[in-house]
């Protein structure tokens, strides 16, 4: 509930700093627009309630998606970032694998 309000917020914040420096209307009116729908987001979450849903967390899954997002960056900041997301995604891997999820 508190995530859209807060990202509500911050378009809100984008559209009056882009309001103020001269940007063109459609561009204030679409952040405006973005903000006025996660605000509404935020209340009908808020409205209807009901219990959170417990997440599955896993530390090899977060460790695979930096990694795999590495090896995107490090196509061209060089090969060293490669090297090094393709370690972590092997050890995200067997992490995996541990935990049977793979």
């Amino acid at each position: 509930m508190i995530v859209p309000l807060v990202w509500a917020g911050l378009l809100a914040v984008n559209a009056i700093v882009l309001l103020a420096l001269g940007g063109d209307a459609l561009e204030v009116l679409l952040l405006a627009g973005a903000a006025a729908g996660a605000a509404v987001l935020a209340v009908l979450m808020r409205l209807r309630g009901g219990r959170r849903a417990a997440p599955d967390l896993s530390p090899p899954t977060v460790l695979a998606a930096v990694a795999v997002a590495g090896l995107v960056v490090g196509a061209e900041l060089g090969p060293w970032l490669v090297l090094v997301s393709a370690g972590a995604l092997a050890l995200a891997l067997a992490g995996l694998l541990r935990e049977g999820l793979c």
